[in-house]
């Protein structure tokens, strides 16, 4: 079968609801054996998120990785992260048919998750949103994104500006931007913002965030007791979109039962851990590579990585959407350096590790930028970095041998 054909039977597949329920059950039995229940969890709320997405049965709100899904889940509607089903593009090797249609709309200088899902919006594979909402927040390619797909898909797309620095003015700043959009929000789908609904979605999003507080803490076991790379994926995955729902209680309470089990036992993910490495970057390389193969083979275990950091406070539901304020301006990567710097030395200190790896992906040019001052912060603590340049979803970014050659470089100055 040609790619085109294969394209075609692709788009009629995954636009259909029904499929989904035939996959969840087909997926239930492929992973009833896997090891880590949770992994089954994000499998069943990822297919299910996106039956109802194509189903429209409620409003689908496409919004940037960094807009809390709690506002979207209190709107009633069903939030699409198009940079989340990029890297899952980039996981299934698949991410170049999409690039080479988008990259004859924009510039390849931008972030290759928003060209792959700019890809898939040509293609007709993603659920048509209703209405977009980006923000501010570490990404200035976010906006510009966003409105091209505004006026590729003719609906509204609202930006929330995050005020650079924290305080007084800035909360009420954002607060009333919130105000402004659930009002415009209500107009559009006819659905009303409901306060039983809201405690509802503060609730779970509450529950959730004390079983990843927990889950954190056992991660400071030694030897590490859950691999980064997964926590990169299907962690960051459920962190980014599920907060607010009952699917997200479910995940990090079962992944927080999951992790005790190993701690209890004394069982690290590595059979003999030698090295403990933080991750800086929210992102890793989705697409087939051998990172962690290499970092596995020479013993070193990523113990912690930034995107599982809890930075905010629990929300509350008189004032939900000065907490989610709240919640936005505390992101360690908002406003000055200095607070991505000071949260990457109380991680590293925090889970006792022997080096740091600064993933640097093309086309991220806030984490990129800071980059080399967070190294130089590191090693005048006496914590060794390295800059991994890379790209988190186009392969053609990739160099296997160059990477394993500094990856083993770097473990092997660790001693």
């Amino acid at each position: 079968m040609n790619r085109q054909r294969t394209e075609r039977l692709t788009r009629w597949i995954i636009r259909r609801p029904i499929m989904y329920d035939l996959m969840r059950g087909a997926l239930r039995l492929y992973y009833a054996r896997e090891e880590n229940p949770a992994f089954r969890i994000w499998v069943s709320f990822l297919l299910r998120t996106h039956r109802e997405a194509f189903a429209r049965s409620r409003p689908v709100i496409w919004c940037s990785a960094f807009v809390p899904t709690e506002l979207v889940h209190g709107l009633g509607g069903v939030p699409v992260h198009p940079e989340i089903v990029a890297s899952l593009i980039a996981y299934f090797n698949i991410s170049d048919w999409f690039l080479e249609r988008a990259d004859t709309r924009i510039s390849t200088d931008l972030c290759s998750f928003y060209r792959i899902a700019l890809g898939m919006a040509m293609a007709d594979h993603l659920p048509r949103p209703d209405l977009l909402i980006s923000a501010s927040t570490l990404c200035d390619g976010s906006n510009k994104f966003f409105g091209y797909l505004s006026q590729l898909y003719g609906v509204p797309h609202f930006f929330l500006d995050v005020p650079y620095q924290n305080g007084a003015q800035g909360r009420r700043y954002l607060t009333d931007q919130f105000r402004d959009l659930i009002d415009s929000v209500v107009c559009l789908t006819g659905i009303p913002w409901i306060k039983e609904r809201t405690d509802r979605v503060v609730r779970r999003s509450n529950q959730a965030r004390e079983y990843l507080l927990q889950v954190n803490t056992l991660r400071e076991a030694c030897p590490a007791p859950f691999p980064g790379s997964e926590a990169l994926s299907y962690g960051a995955g459920m962190i980014f979109c599920s907060l607010g729902t009952a699917q997200a209680v479910d995940f990090f309470r079962t992944l927080y039962g999951f992790i005790r089990q190993s701690v209890r036992r004394g069982v690290g993910h590595l059979s003999r851990e030698k090295r403990r490495l933080l991750w800086l970057h929210h992102i890793r390389p989705y697409y087939p590579n051998n990172i962690f193969d290499v970092l596995g083979g020479k013993r070193a275990a990523v113990v912690f990585e930034e995107v599982s950091h809890v930075y905010w406070d629990p929300l509350a539901e008189d004032t939900l959407l000065e907490s989610l304020g709240d919640k936005m301006m505390a992101n360690p990567g908002n406003g000055p350096l200095e607070g991505r710097l000071n949260t990457a030395l109380q991680l590293a200190r925090r889970y006792q590790v022997d080096g740091v790896i600064h993933f640097s992906h093309w086309g991220c040019r806030q984490s990129s930028g800071g980059a080399s001052a967070i190294a130089d912060a590191l090693k005048k603590d006496g914590i060794p970095c390295m800059i991994l340049d890379g790209d988190g979803g186009d392969p053609s970014n990739y160099s296997p041998g160059q990477t394993q050659t500094r990856l083993e470089a770097f473990l092997e100055m660790l001693g």
